[in-house]
């Protein structure tokens, strides 16, 4: 190198490798990775010997609404007894009622949060409605204005309160994709909307006049839930979308494990053929990921299936921290057959490439040219960093040491 890098991380194990290197960073990009770099960087930093890797990616979370529990002594909303739709009703309240300064600075603490857990790439859900409007997507708008290049977020408009159900969400998602959102979101179109075919439909009409990907909530289980899937991945093939249209939470694919479905196995393999010619992508959230979740074989298959945090402490549930280490330990420990290596490995892939893939992050690696963001852990491996479950010892974003030991810097 002809001039000094501005930041050298020393004695780290990457993913792959037992050797160590050094890995020497020119402002945003990665410039070398070798046994060891001559000189000193600017910033110098020693691994030593643990695994160094590229950032988290959560490819769902609700920003707008964290830490709506938060402020008693015990989380509110947390008794229990509230089904979906009460807890919908109540969301549209709580967004009908929402201040905008508290929303971006309970968003912007969430943020913060990421990204001293490591996590530097981000999808989040925000609110539209017929009587919010576009208020939500431009108080998160605010928020990845305001935090730059430390996070990257993208911005799903999500009509919780149905497109067939509420005249206005139509028309606030088409707003909301012209003020800040990047995707078009969705909910359970049979089960909520009552009318499968028709909501899809209206989903692939906002998108394709937008020209924008769908990210869309699908919680309906069983039979009804793997029609719907089947249905989503028809339209995208029909409608040119393929690789453009993801699938969150999808329930009934954990139903494989239900001995309430005879041969369900089969069909669920006849399925993946569809989602595959759909290249239709799948996010999983800890809190709620169903035990069956065949994660190992959608990877073997080749399909992406990627993790999102989903709750922030807020009005639909208690947990979450926006912690991917933390997230997946729960999974290893929850899930069958995912505490072994293989399935720890399995689990790293759902916050590392799968979530780059979903993400469509082209540059998403620990490679000469990358960009600069990366994650010092404690632990050699992936395997020891979520059993471990220790908060990184640094975190670098956009070639900038942002965090140290789970402190902003």
């Amino acid at each position: 190198m002809d001039s000094s890098p501005t930041l050298v991380v020393r004695n780290a194990l990457l993913p792959e490798n037992d050797a160590s290197v050094d890995i020497a960073i020119d402002d945003d990009r990665i410039a070398a990775i070798c046994p060891a770099i001559d000189g000193e960087g600017e910033t110098e930093l020693d691994a030593e010997r643990n695994l160094v890797s590229p950032g988290f990616v959560d490819a769902h979370v609700h920003l707008d609404m964290a830490f709506s529990a938060s402020g008693d002594r015990r989380p509110r909303y947390n008794e229990g007894g509230a089904d979906r739709a009460e807890t919908i009703e109540r969301t549209a309240t709580y967004f009908a009622e929402a201040d905008h300064d508290e929303l971006v600075a309970n968003a912007r603490r969430a943020a913060d949060q990421a990204i001293a857990n490591g996590i530097l790439h981000l999808r989040t859900h925000a609110y539209v409605d017929g009587t919010v409007g576009t208020d939500v997507v431009e108080a998160i708008s605010a928020v990845r204005e305001t935090i730059g290049d430390r996070l990257d977020i993208e911005i799903v408009a999500f009509p919780q309160y149905g497109v067939r159900r509420d005249e206005g969400s139509v028309e606030a998602v088409r707003a909301a994709l012209d003020t800040g959102a990047d995707l078009v979101g969705g909910l359970d179109p049979a089960t909520f909307n009552d009318d499968r075919e028709g909501t899809i439909a209206t989903w692939f009409e906002i998108a394709t006049d937008h020209d924008a990907d769908l990210d869309v909530h699908i919680h309906e289980r069983g039979t009804t839930g793997m029609r719907t899937l089947r249905h989503l991945a028809e339209a995208t093939i029909e409608r040119d979308y393929e690789g453009r249209v993801t699938a969150s939470h999808a329930y009934a694919l954990g139903d494989a494990a239900s001995d309430q479905a005879p041969n369900w196995e089969g069909r669920l393999g006849d399925a993946m053929e569809t989602f595959a010619a759909a290249e239709l992508d799948f996010i999983t959230c800890y809190q709620s990921t169903p035990r069956g979740m065949p994660i190992r074989r959608f990877h073997d298959a080749g399909l992406t299936m990627a993790h999102g945090t989903d709750q922030v402490h807020d009005l639909w549930g208690a947990h979450g921290n926006v912690d991917a280490l933390e997230a997946m330990l729960v999974e290893s420990l929850t899930l069958d057959g995912y505490a072994t290596n293989r399935g720890l490995r399995s689990l790293w892939n759902l916050v590392t490439e799968q979530g780059g893939t979903i993400l469509d992050l082209d540059d998403y690696a620990l490679a000469e040219g990358a960009p600069a963001n990366l994650v010092v852990h404690h632990g050699p491996s992936p395997e020891w960093a979520i059993t471990s479950n220790r908060t990184p010892r640094y975190v670098v974003s956009a070639g900038e040491v942002v965090a140290r030991d789970g402190t902003l810097q």
